[in-house]
């Protein structure tokens, strides 16, 4: 079980990513942190989550320290998704039973200062020519790298996973 934390995010285009790969890598909570007002899953958030967002349990806090408790009361531990020269490499990360996993604002990532308060950081090694990977696409891996190891993958009929029909979302 896993929980995932978008901290101080502003582009639909990335929220509906990481709520999609959330849904279907098997993620319990989604929390924002450092909102002004709870995110609204507005057409260009959806085009990105495919509407996955009502089978996910949504959390709002404030600030870091209401993170911090969250995580705490929740049993979860704080693990950024991070470019620092301190975050272990993600491939060679062992990771807790229950992990939320972080990741930062576009633009800012998260302050040192953040990453002390955090269980541990991790990083995606790169290879290339870019500076960093989209945060989405960051979420993304640090998702499946937690669950690469674990059971449970669902059936595929023809190109897609079979989703029980309880689970699926209408299309719009």
């Amino acid at each position: 079980m896993f929980a995932t934390v978008l901290h101080n995010l502003t582009s639909p285009v990335n929220v509906g990513t990481i709520v999609r790969s959330h849904v279907a890598f098997g993620g319990a909570e989604v929390v924002f942190v450092g909102l002004d007002k709870p995110w609204r899953f507005k057409k260009n958030t959806q085009a990105f989550s495919r509407r996955l967002e009502r089978l996910c349990e949504i959390t709002y806090l404030q600030n870091d320290d209401e993170l911090f408790t969250w995580c705490g009361d929740r049993k979860y531990s704080p693990i950024a998704v991070e470019i620092s020269p301190t975050a272990r490499l993600l491939a060679e990360f062992t990771f807790p039973e229950r992990p939320a996993l972080i990741v930062g604002h576009e633009g800012r990532g998260l302050s040192e200062a953040f990453l002390d308060q955090c269980d541990d950081a991790v990083v995606i090694p790169q290879f290339g020519d870019a500076a960093c990977l989209n945060v989405g696409i960051s979420a993304a891996i640090a998702m499946y790298e937690f669950r690469r190891i674990a059971p449970g993958m669902r059936n595929i009929t023809r190109n897609k996973f079979s989703v029980p029909s309880e689970r699926r979302v209408a299309s719009p």
